[in-house]
């Protein structure tokens, strides 16, 4: 299985230089021509299906591709963002999922670090149960970084860096491997470049 991970387009916190940010942090204009500049890059791919975060600034970033290639989002709250955790030993605990206006569940806002943990287990469960050879993952920077953590059964806590709309390339078999497609998937020298 090819899983593609896919942090979300730049946003307002990311903008001001913001680690972190809430469940309603929009995108950027510029985070719009991102969700719109890596449409073409995503249509080469084949991708089968799509999973993504309930937070509007992942939705947001991956729906001009949904619409481009006639697929559904399948939207999973334990996608969702978490705080950044660096210590293994922290105990893993349930998560709690609550209902939101905008119709999708989400975390508790007063997650612990071990529910967020605990969700990226889910997420790993999630993702490899999907009965497709290329999936699409839109999350954010901090599940990223524990899913390849949990995928590559590392040792010790790595820190896996995305630029917004960065993808990375996990392939599941015998075994597993990652790849960085690129740290920035609209790069084609614009990037470097607002519209």
């Amino acid at each position: 299985m090819d899983i593609f991970l896919l942090r979300h387009a730049e946003t307002e916190s990311n903008q001001a230089g913001s680690f972190a940010s809430g469940s309603e942090d929009a995108l950027t204009e510029y985070g719009k021509w991102q969700a719109q500049a890596i449409v073409g890059d995503l249509m080469k791919l084949n991708i089968e299906a799509i999973l993504c975060s309930p937070y509007s600034r992942a939705l947001d970033t991956v729906k001009p591709f949904a619409q481009a290639a006639s697929l559904s989002v399948a939207v999973h709250p334990c996608l969702a963002e978490g705080q950044l955790v660096l210590d293994s030993s922290v105990s893993h605990e349930e998560p709690v999922y609550m209902p939101h206006t905008s119709g999708h569940l989400h975390p508790a806002e007063d997650e612990q670090a071990g529910a967020f943990l605990r969700r990226a287990l889910q997420a790993k469960e999630l993702i490899l149960s999907q009965s497709v050879s290329k999936i699409l993952v839109v999350t954010h920077g901090h599940m990223i970084r524990e899913l390849l953590n949990i995928v590559m059964d590392l040792p010790e806590k790595t820190r896996f860096p995305h630029d917004n709309c960065g993808l990375s390339l996990v392939s599941c078999g015998e075994v597993n491997t990652v790849g960085f497609l690129n740290r920035a998937m609209c790069c084609n020298q614009a990037v470097f470049r607002r519209p």
